[in-house]
This record gives structure tokens, sequence and C-alpha cells, in this order.
């Protein structure tokens, strides 16, 4: 038994020298990705090696979520994969991985509301007004910004156009659309309100309400938009960790641990709350079930 323990603490030992890699499915700078950067070095004390993130962004979120998917379960390897990617229905046959059996749930690390935000030269003041002024243009002349198909931001978007009856154009991008809004190019988009509220702040953008169905502690002043007149409305996003599928439970078990911790420390939780971003650090049951919820949620309103 003594040389079974010291032949495991040598290949221990060798694996920690080897770093591990959190793959953030967005660019950088994008709310996951200052996530997955704000964990990396308190995670890396609790795994015994370096944690280093890797952006792979392209459609919305799957392609470095099917690049965790297929990759050697070994444990060294993780996705901090943004809500689209594990909830929403793939009538298509996009996706090349299923979000309940070929990934194995860590922990939801964090949720943040999504803001809408429109130009900053728009004239109108709240949301009420600024509806107003929407309902007034032709049909099919409206245009608003996403992350990404299925991402909280195009959820939220399409949630509205039901919501208001107003017609509107989709137009997705694989960087932040924040430019586009910037220079009118689109006319609103539920933006990440950790990276949306500085161009608030700077007047280059207007944040009329927020996607959550209670206000920020970031912008208190925001009314949420089931308060402005559309009742129940709720488009949130959250974050969350997983691994390859058969990656070994006591691996697994080490990344909960870490990000748990990670997200315990008063530093970490100071930085994402100064941003929106709220600390959830849930366990990989609660994990499970709330991608089974809500993917049943959204299947109704993409039907």
């Amino acid at each position: 038994m003594t040389a079974l323990a010291a032949l495991a603490g040598a290949a221990a030992a060798q694996q920690g020298d080897r770093p591990m890699r959190v793959v953030v499915p967005f660019a950088a700078g994008s709310a996951p990705d200052i996530v997955a950067r704000t964990l990396a070095e308190p995670m890396a004390a609790e795994l015994g090696a370096q944690v280093v993130v890797e952006n792979m962004p392209g459609a919305g979120g799957l392609l470095g979520v099917t690049h965790v998917a297929n990759a050697a379960p070994d444990g060294r390897t993780v996705v901090l994969s943004g809500d689209a990617a594990l909830v929403m229905p793939d009538p298509n046959g996009v996706r090349r991985y299923d979000p309940q059996r070929d990934l194995a749930p860590i922990s939801r690390l964090v949720a943040t509301p999504n803001v809408l935000v429109v130009g900053g030269d728009t004239t109108v003041r709240d949301f009420t007004d600024w509806l107003a002024w929407l309902r007034q243009r032709p049909a099919g002349r409206v245009s608003y910004a996403s992350a990404g198909v299925g991402t909280s931001s195009h959820r939220a978007g399409e949630l509205l156009a039901k919501m208001t009856g107003v017609e509107m154009v989709h137009v997705p991008s694989n960087q932040s659309p924040l430019p586009d809004v910037v220079a009118g190019r689109v006319d609103l988009f539920f933006a990440n309100v950790a990276t949306a509220m500085p161009l608030v702040r700077e007047g280059r953008v207007r944040a009329l309400a927020v996607s959550s169905l209670q206000r920020t502690a970031i912008a208190p002043e925001l009314p949420t938009l089931a308060e402005s007149g559309l009742p129940g409305f709720e488009a949130i996003a959250w974050f969350a960790l997983l691994a390859p599928t058969a990656t070994p439970p006591e691996m697994l078990a080490r990344w909960q641990r870490a990000a748990r911790g990670a997200l315990a420390t008063t530093a970490v939780k100071a930085r994402l709350q100064s941003l929106g971003i709220e600390p959830l650090g849930e366990s990989p049951e609660e994990l499970r079930a709330t991608i089974e919820r809500e993917s049943r949620k959204w299947a109704g309103l993409i039907r």
C-alpha cells in the first residue's frame, strides 16, 4: 500500500506541473471572461496548479463548449459556459453535443441581469416613452443585437418582441454588439450589466431598464422591465463550470471545491458584485436541476 501511495503521490505531483485549463466560449473582456479571470488565481491554490483561461468564441458559445465536450476527460480541461449552450433547444441539429449526456456539471458560478441599452443620443428618458416611440416605427425597421443565437441577449430580445408586439429584426454577433449600439447601427441590445454600465456612465449608451425581476445593486436607479409595464419579464444570464462527462469524480469534486472557495473569498465577492455579478457557487446537483428547469422554460418561447 505504501508503494502504491508513493506512486499516486508522484503522479499527482507530475500533474500539478501541468496547467489546468478553463475554456471561455466568448471573447476577452466579456462577462464570462471577467468571471474566469477573477477566479483563476484563487482556484489555482486549491487545484495545486496554474489555471489558464483560453478564449474560444464562436457560434454563440457552442464552439468552446463543443471543444470541451470532446476533450480528454482527465480533469484538466473545463468550460465556463453561458446558459444558452446548455438550455436552448436544437431543432436544426447544429449542436454537436448533448448538454446533459456529454458534460458533467460542476457548479453554476454566477448570475447577472442584462440591461436594455439604446444609443446615447436617444432623446427619450424612460422605457415607457421609448416603447411608444418604438411602436411608431414601420414594421421590420427596428433591430436588436445579440451576442449570438440563443444567448440571454437573444432570448431577452425575443421576449420583448413577444410581450410588446413590436416586430424586430435580430442581428447576432460573435463580438460585443455594444459598438453597434453606440454607432447607431442597431436600435437596442440587452447587454450584460458588467460590460454595459461603464459605457452608460460615459454617456455613450443609455440604459432604460434591467431584465431581472429585482433591481440590480450596481445601478439601483434603473427599473426592471417587470415594473415598467411588462409584468413577469425575466431574462438573466448565468455561467457555469462543466467538464467532459467521463471526468473522474474526484477531479470534478476538486474543481467544485476550488470554485466555491474562490467565490467565497472577500476579494472575489467584492470584485464580482461591483460589476453587478452575483456569486452563486451551486452544487453539481443544483446545476443539473437548473439546466433541466431552464430547458423547459425556454423551449416554449422558441417554439
